[in-house]
């Protein structure tokens, strides 16, 4: 490959999980696991939250106070495009042939006719979006997640996740294809832009709560919230409301009606 299994988790997982966590989308009631190494989990929190006040926040805010929205969008689209090959996998992995097809749909025109996915036409055609990773498959095939813990520069994960997040970076269909062309370090600008993206989508969001006194116990409420509302496909039984949804609902104004954002 390209680039090591390990470059790939150290920088890409430190977003894809950290901020699958933080933002979550519908109101639901907190989906249980376990925190049994809350001690532990306090402490990698806590230097994880040094990490993106001195890097990753610096940068992402430097990047939405630079790049116009409709570039931004259209890098988002492009990525979200990238990761619709895993989706598929984990589609047929769940035997849903139907959401599988979708999916199939999804990639083929956003790829063919979005200019490689900058252009989300398949939402013009009322194609839905979704998304399935292997932690989802695990749940499916009834499996349990095992606890829940904050891992060194990545964030919150639970047992289940974490290996369902090491087969995406070994297996994920697109980071093969790349490792095929034999273009150096193209894998790891991929991940690195990836990255940038997904924390300058949830940027107003994670600045919210490194910034809350109670931000370890949101990130714990808002990951068992967002992990629930994936597990039901998006239709979970409706309970209590989402800590997150105000903030996300500014977040996605900035984005639609905002030049910058900072």
């Amino acid at each position: 490959m390209t680039i090591s299994p390990f470059m790939k988790a150290l920088v890409a997982s430190t977003f894809m999980l950290l901020t699958s966590a933080c933002a979550s989308t519908s109101p639901n009631a907190a989906y249980e696991i376990a925190d049994p190494w809350e001690n532990m989990n306090r402490s990698i929190y806590a230097f994880n939250k040094g990490v993106d006040k001195t890097l990753y926040k610096p940068v992402a805010g430097a990047y939405r106070a630079v790049v116009p929205k409709i570039p931004r969008k259209g890098v988002s689209n492009a990525m979200r495009n990238l990761r619709e090959p895993w989706t598929f996998v984990n589609d047929i992995l769940q035997l849903k042939f139907k959401r599988a097809g979708t999916t199939l749909s999804r990639f083929v025109v956003n790829t063919a006719f979005g200019v490689g996915g900058l252009f989300d036409v398949s939402k013009q055609m009322d194609i839905p979006f979704h998304s399935e990773d292997l932690g989802q498959t695990f749940a499916s095939w009834g499996l349990g997640n095992g606890p829940y813990f904050i891992i060194p520069f990545v964030g919150p994960a639970s047992t289940s996740d974490a290996i369902g997040f090491a087969a995406f970076v070994i297996a994920d269909p697109v980071t093969l294809g790349i490792s095929r062309t034999n273009v150096r370090g193209l894998n790891l600008t991929r991940t690195g832009v990836e990255a940038l993206d997904l924390r300058a989508l949830n940027h107003k969001v994670l600045n919210s709560l490194y910034d809350d006194p109670e931000g370890y116990e949101l990130m714990r409420s808002s990951y068992r919230q967002s992990r629930r509302f994936e597990l039901y496909d998006g239709n979970p039984p409706e309970e209590d409301g989402d800590i997150f949804d105000d903030l996300e609902d500014e977040d996605e104004d900035a984005v639609d009606d905002e030049p910058v954002g900072n």
